[in-house]
């Protein structure tokens, strides 16, 4: 194998070519990013003995390449390539996490854990976790790079995502802590993100969260409207809902009808969660309409309409 020289770039083609030396069989080869994910390559024969390997590196870091002859590694397989000088700014593949909270921990106590960025050059660093609840989150500088603690507020496994320089996840990014203990919130979620930035540059640290939709309450929205229990053919009837006062979630209307569905049914959301809601049919009988906030029925839906 004649490895291509040295200063590889992110986004560039990189290639080295794989003499056989007179052996006959099937040459494959496989791309291991830094961070751990199987990058696209291809296999190309230049002469009746010779190959080249091409891949597009996305990350900067060290590359492991696989090459296989016949299904056997040949000798010096896995090759390693590093692309991007050494130190180059926000290197993910040179940065490494360790500490009791990438494990496991219990509810109301602060878990810990160090992101050791000392040898990967200046970058952003992002900490995500998501589980079952959100959580307290704090980010300092430590000697070696960065020191977190979360505190989680209710048991079940939580993904600890940690991203340096861009996108790309750090070395065995995502993590997975398993935390035991008592519920410590009354969560209508089971899926919260709570997320930390920390700035190349300045250092600043900004803090984010995102849940499902908050606490609703399907008892508090109100219907009016002659649409609620009469029905007209061939014109538009209608009725509005005030879910303001019901908290966040969804709206969902429908109409069953006798043996045609609803000929049209428009959801117009006038502000402030108040909706205008207008129907058409087309034919005379008993129609069924539905009126939800989230999963639950609103008061008085289903409603029976007659036409």
């Amino acid at each position: 194998v004649s490895e291509q020289e040295s200063g590889l770039k992110v986004n560039h083609p990189a290639s080295f070519a794989v003499s056989l030396n007179g052996a006959k069989g099937q040459i494959d080869a496989k791309v291991h990013s830094p961070s751990g994910a199987l990058e696209d390559c291809c296999v190309t024969e230049l002469d009746r003995d010779k190959y080249a390997v091409r891949f597009i590196p996305r990350e900067n870091g060290l590359y492991l390449i696989d090459v296989k002859f016949n299904g056997s590694h040949i000798p010096g397989s896995p090759f390693k390539i590093r692309v991007g000088e050494t130190g180059q700014a926000g290197d993910p593949g040179m940065v490494t996490a360790y500490g009791a909270g990438l494990e496991g921990g219990s509810t109301g106590t602060a878990c810990e854990f160090v992101v050791n960025t000392s040898t990967a050059g200046p970058g952003a660093l992002a900490v995500t976790i998501d589980g079952p609840s959100k959580v307290k989150m704090d980010c300092v500088e430590c000697p070696v790079g960065y020191k977190v603690t979360y505190t989680p507020m209710a048991p079940g496994n939580y993904l600890i995502s940690v991203r340096y320089g861009g996108p790309y996840h750090i070395v065995g990014s995502p993590f997975k802590a398993k935390i035991t203990g008592s519920q410590l919130v009354s969560s209508h979620s089971n899926h919260e993100t709570s997320s930390i930035m920390v700035d190349a540059v300045t250092r600043q640290v900004s803090y984010s969260h995102q849940g499902a939709p908050s606490q609703s309450d399907a008892s508090c929205v109100t219907a009016k409207g002659l649409g609620l229990s009469k029905g007209f053919i061939d014109q538009k009837n209608n009725f509005s809902v005030d879910c303001s006062k019901a908290g966040r979630n969804m709206l969902l209307v429908g109409v069953d009808g006798p043996r045609v569905p609803c000929e049209e049914l428009l959801v117009k959301h006038l502000g402030n969660r108040v909706y205008n809601i207008s129907y058409q049919l087309k034919e005379k009988g008993d129609y069924i309409l539905v009126v939800k906030w989230g999963e639950q029925h609103i008061p008085g839906s289903p409603y029976h309409i007659t036409v």
